[in-house]
């Protein structure tokens, strides 16, 4: 099985996360193959670049994706039919507060910086997707103490899907690897 791992906002395929995922002896010793993207800035062609990489890997492939990474795990998962883990995501509610976005940015990993335009952000918001086809295809981890997004509105979105929820714990997700056996299991 294949694993594609989408990071979030100015993040890489260098984040925390992706690397704890890629280096794992769980991962490995259950023979799952990790295939991490450093997506561009631009939101279609971040889509763009992941449906590339879903119709190479067509068979036995599944998402995970974290705060903005989760939307497009969420999207896509929806669109082909995938399994999907998303870790605080930012769910199309989340959106419209996001707007700030916009302008100057710097990536967390390169330290380049771009200009996040009004038009990748109306490329955000074609993104919704107002019901999820195949509930159960997602499953949902949420820290309630997320100081980003608003976990009441993600728990309401995942309503009919798998939810993992934390009292404790910040968007961060400081625990991942704790949780990579039950996302592996339910991957499976």
């Amino acid at each position: 099985m294949k694993i594609i791992y989408l990071h979030g906002f100015n993040s890489s395929s260098n984040s925390k996360k992706a690397q704890i995922l890629k280096n794992s002896e769980v991962v490995k010793n259950l023979g799952f193959e990790i295939i991490l993207i450093d997506l561009p800035n631009s939101p279609s062609k971040a889509i763009q670049e992941i449906e590339k990489v879903i119709k190479i890997n067509s068979e036995n492939i599944s998402l995970i994706g974290s705060s903005l990474g989760g939307l497009y795990a969420s999207f896509l998962s929806n669109k082909y039919n995938l399994r999907s883990v998303t870790i605080n995501p930012v769910i199309y509610s989340h959106l419209k507060n996001m707007k700030d976005l916009i302008g100057p940015q710097t990536n967390y990993h390169s330290n380049k910086k771009y200009k996040f335009t009004t038009k990748m952000f109306n490329e955000l918001l074609h993104l919704k997707v107002e019901t999820l086809e195949e509930p159960l295809n997602h499953l949902c981890l949420i820290k309630l103490k997320d100081e980003v997004l608003d976990h009441k509105k993600t728990i309401n979105y995942f309503d009919k899907a798998i939810m993992n929820i934390d009292q404790q714990g910040t968007h961060e997700y400081s625990d991942f690897e704790s949780k990579i056996p039950f996302i592996l299991d339910f991957l499976h």
